[in-house]
């Protein structure tokens, strides 16, 4: 198995620490690994998909992970490949051996009734409203954004005064240091009813773990949902992030 591989799936979820205990689940027959986890009293929700996918073996498996930042510190000192074996007591796993041919590790499961709930089903979300392309520009203009207001923990979305959508950090008083981004959209999919506020942190590390992948699609609704959406030949990558409070 080659790391690069195992460390780009973490690094999709893990989100710089946001994300630490997940569950990997292997379906061998869909040649897939894939997880889902949810923080911040499931306000945040992602999921991770790596398609072609058969080096965890002929058996599907559901892994608990119960500390990522452990697990991608044990991948270190290894070079560009490495053998994956799963370690079972019946129908128990108990962990994973990595190994090469001067280094092995041994990486402890968490036991199943450790992990954080994730919701079931997320097919109920309604119609998406705004729709803006994660172009290359855009990104870094956001990325740039927040760095210039790091102390700032929220942004908003929302119509200007000409009545085209916007996105505004640092909006928390009429005479408060801010930055507003007015980003293409959908030409059928650019406007949204209130305003509304929603958590930077989560977004920005989405972005940042994810925009080598190209094409990829911020949408939020009235409600208050915003979804980022990044998909290639190898990865399908969805966040879920609901409002802090509209305004």
């Amino acid at each position: 198995m080659k790391k690069e591989i195992l460390e780009t799936f973490i690094d999709r979820y893990y989100l710089k620490g946001l994300i630490n205990k997940v569950k990997w689940k292997y379906s061998a027959s869909e040649k897939l690994l894939y997880t889902r986890a949810a923080i911040d009293n499931r306000s945040f929700v992602v999921d991770v998909n790596m398609n072609e996918f058969t080096d965890f073996g002929a058996d599907d498996l559901i892994i608990c992970i119960g500390d990522t930042e452990r697990v991608k510190a044990m991948l270190s000192p290894f070079g560009e490949d490495l053998d994956f074996l799963i370690n079972k007591n019946g129908d128990k796993i108990l962990g994973f051996t990595l190994s090469n041919a001067d280094i092995e590790c041994y990486c402890s499961a968490a036991d199943p009734s450790a992990m954080d709930p994730v919701p079931k089903n997320l097919q109920d979300i309604p119609e998406y409203h705004v729709e803006v392309p994660l172009t290359e520009e855009f990104m870094e203009k956001f990325k740039c954004a927040h760095k210039a207001l790091k102390d700032v923990d929220s942004f908003s979305v929302h119509m200007n005064k000409k009545g085209v959508f916007e996105i505004v950090i640092g909006y928390t008083t009429s005479n408060s240091n801010r930055i507003r981004i007015t980003p293409t959209t959908n030409v059928t999919k650019n406007t949204i009813e209130k305003s509304i506020l929603f958590p930077i942190k989560n977004i920005i590390e989405v972005i940042s773990a994810n925009e080598s992948i190209p094409n990829g699609t911020l949408s939020i609704t009235n409600s208050g949902i915003m979804q980022l959406y990044f998909k290639n030949d190898k990865f399908t990558f969805t966040s879920y992030q609901f409002c802090n409070a509209k305004q």
